[in-house]
């Protein structure tokens, strides 16, 4: 396979493996030996490219000495899934470094070309014709370069590439009338080459989806995203019920089983990272270093900035006892402590009109909120950050004439006097949402305006329970009051201090 063919191209494709099928009096020739390499190889590439990654496996540290860059002995994946091998190590010059594929190895194959008198073995030729100086021993390669323009300065990215050279050329011994060549090359050395670009390639951060997995307080999911966990189990019940009957001693899922799974972290996972198979685009090299150059000279060297890394079994193993020892250190080998969660309160809007379309939004508790007094306003809805208990402890209001006011837990205060609290009633509009509705009949509803009277009010959602008054808090499924302090809004919240306890209030004129 040339190396300067369309290798590339067709690997980023999938394409059906073939292999040889052989038979009593077969007639083998160059396309069904080359058919009997490429099966093995690129299997291989393919399995390296999907189950191992882009990186570097061990190995390729980058030094300086003097005005070159060096790379110690290594082994790298790159993009393809083809393997890197540097044996030696390696030093090349980022001011003179030409092209990463010079000729003996992609020029023409004509004649055998001239070895280099210096090189006493075909490792160091096949080195020093990837473009770089090989060092072994006490004397040196010259690399073979195509001198272009020395960069001043700015910053450059060291690479490593894999490459295919031809070597060991002898006669071809046919009489073919179609013979053009009188020499070629026996071997093919799966080889590398060093290469420096402007620029930096896409630096090592975490993922994106970290946070989605481990379900980070106060990261929102992506844009159009809803919970659909209701409906995914409905589909899953559905499918159920037209299954074929379990075999005998199986035991079917039940519906916890299946909302445990549509919860779970591998399921999220599986839609994370749920990718194609067509490799990355861009460039299949694998990034070593970043460096800058200043006056010329190379003023600094970064590794990991760039540096994809491929970890073995045997890495990821040791990773996980650094991890088990780092949780038996914090938590005195007992169970690992859970944070506190608490429910704080998200957002607060006013609807209005026949659809209940938002009208205004709390920007901010700490001032007040202007809601206009010809949106035909009549509702609040206040969302919080979880789900608030249900039941018994389901949070209240005061109604009309409701004498025992000052047990409920979310409640509208007039300003003024005249008035201890504005009647009304709560719906739950979701587990983690309450819809405040005026009523009609009452001193603060104008039949003009169809909502709201002209004024100032005061929102109140209690996180502190009153045993006096024999009022309760607002509380969280788990039990945990409120964590209701106004604070400027943050992490997808508009209350809370980390401490449960504590009143939502905020004020809002009709104007």
């Amino acid at each position: 396979m040339h190396p300067c063919d369309n290798t590339e191209a067709l690997l980023r494709t999938l394409t059906a493996p073939r292999r040889n099928r052989y038979f009593y009096g077969k007639r083998m020739d160059v396309p069904h030996f080359r058919m009997e390499q490429d099966y093995g190889k690129l299997k291989q590439w393919l399995l390296n490219r999907l189950t191992v990654g882009k990186g570097v496996v061990c190995g390729l540290r980058v030094g300086v000495d003097g005005d070159r860059l060096c790379v110690d002995p290594g082994v790298a994946l790159d993009g393809l899934g083809r393997e890197i091998v540097v044996p030696v190590r390696t030093c090349i010059d980022p001011a003179t470094q030409g092209d990463c594929c010079p000729p003996p190895c992609c020029g023409e194959h004509g004649a055998t070309p001239d070895r280099p008198a210096a090189i006493p073995r075909p490792v160091e030729g096949v080195a020093a014709a990837a473009g770089v100086a090989v060092e072994r021993g006490d004397y040196a390669v010259p690399a073979v370069e195509a001198v272009r323009p020395a960069p001043a300065r700015g910053v450059f990215t060291l690479w490593a590439c894999y490459r295919e050279c031809r070597t060991d050329y002898q006669p071809v011994l046919v009489s073919d009338c179609d013979t053009r060549e009188q020499c070629e090359a026996g071997t093919i050395v799966e080889t590398f080459c060093l290469k420096v670009t402007p620029g930096l390639p896409p630096l090592q951060g975490d993922p994106a989806w970290c946070d989605r997995l481990w379900k980070k307080a106060g990261v929102k999911p992506p844009k159009g995203a809803t919970d659909k966990t209701a409906a995914n189990l409905a589909a899953i019940r559905e499918l159920s019920a037209l299954a074929e009957p379990a075999a005998a001693g199986a035991r079917a899922p039940t519906a916890a089983d299946q909302k445990a799974a549509l919860e779970s972290r591998r399921r999220l996972l599986c839609m994370l990272l749920d990718g194609g198979c067509d490799p990355d685009e861009g460039d299949p090299c694998v990034p070593l270093a970043a460096f800058a150059l200043r006056d010329g000279r190379i003023a600094a060297v970064e590794t990991c900035l760039v540096r994809p890394r491929v970890y073995s079994n045997a890495a990821l193993f040791e990773m996980i006892l650094c991890l088990a020892a780092r949780l038996d250190e914090c938590c005195d080998g007992g169970e690992v402590p859970q944070p506190v969660v608490t429910l704080r309160v998200a957002s607060v809007d006013f609807l209005g009109g026949p659809n209940k379309a938002v009208i205004a939004s709390v920007a901010s508790p700490l001032a007040p909120t202007l809601v206009p007094i010809g949106g035909q306003g009549r509702w609040i809805r206040i969302k919080f950050t979880g789900p608030f208990a249900q039941g018994a402890k389901l949070p209240t209001t005061p109604g009309p004439g409701d004498a025992n006011w000052k047990q409920r837990n979310v409640v509208v205060i007039p300003s003024g006097g005249g008035a201890n609290f504005v009647p009304g009633k709560l719906i739950v509009e979701a587990p983690d949402t309450l819809l405040w509705e005026l009523t009609p009949e009452g001193p603060f509803y104008d039949n003009g305006y169809k909502g709201w009277q002209k004024g100032e009010r005061k929102l109140v959602v209690f996180g502190s329970a009153d045993a006096g008054a024999g009022r309760s808090a607002v509380e969280s499924l788990a039990g945990n009051a409120l964590d209701g302090e106004p604070a400027a809004p943050a992490n997808g919240a508009i209350s809370g201090d980390g401490a449960a306890g504590g009143d939502f209030s905020l004020t809002f004129r009709i104007g």
